[in-house]
C-alpha cells in the first residue's frame, strides 16, 4: 500500500508525541523488529496538531519502553491536500470524530458492514485500513475502519 500511495504523491508521515527524538524512537521500532518504511517524527509539544482541528484525543501515558511519562496522543489519521496543511476533513480519522473524547468512556463499537456481519469489538482495536486510504483520499471520504484484534 505504500508504494501506491507513495506513487499517487501522498506522503506518509507516521507522528508520535512520545519524547526522546526521531531518532531514539526509530531505534527502539527497529530493535522490536518493526521497519515502516516511511518517515517517524518525534513531536511531544504537539506542534504537528496546530491548525488540524479538535479531533485528537490527549491523555497522560506512561509507556514501559518510553524514555519519560508524557501527553500520548491516541490514534488519528490526518489527510491534508498537500505540504499547506488544510485538512481534508471526510478523510480523516479519530476516535474523538468517532464521539469518544474521554479514554474512560471508551468501550465497546460496533464494527463496519463491510467486514462482514456487524458485531461489538474493542473501540481500542478499530483502526483505518491502510488498503482503502487511497481510495478513500481520491474519493474524498473516510477510509474503512476494521478491528485488527475482533475477538478482544
Amino acid at each position: 500500500e505504500l508504494s501506491s500511495l507513495r506513487s499517487a504523491g501522498v506522503d506518509v508521515v507516521a507522528i508520535t508525541a512520545e519524547p526522546g527524538g526521531s531518532k531514539a524512537i526509530q531505534g527502539r521500532l527497529t530493535e522490536k523488529g518493526i521497519s515502516l518504511g516511511f518517515e517517524v517524527r518525534s513531536d511531544p509539544d504537539h506542534k504537528s496538531l496546530q491548525g488540524l482541528g479538535d479531533i485528537f484525543v490527549i491523555h497522560p501515558a506512561a509507556p514501559e519502553d518510553a524514555p519519560v511519562p508524557y501527553q500520548m496522543i491516541e490514534p488519528a489519521l490526518v489527510v491534508t491536500e498537500d505540504a499547506s496543511g488544510v485538512v481534508i476533513p471526510e478523510c480523516s480519522w479519530s476516535w474523538k470524530t468517532m464521539g469518544f473524547e474521554d479514554v474512560e468512556e471508551m468501550g465497546r463499537v460496533p464494527t463496519q458492514p463491510w467486514t462482514g456481519p456487524v458485531k461489538e469489538v474493542a473501540l481500542v482495536t478499530l483502526r483505518p485500513v491502510i488498503s482503502d486510504l487511497l481510495l478513500s483520499i481520491q474519493e474524498k471520504r473516510q477510509v474503512k475502519l476494521a478491528s485488527t484484534h475482533e475477538d478482544w
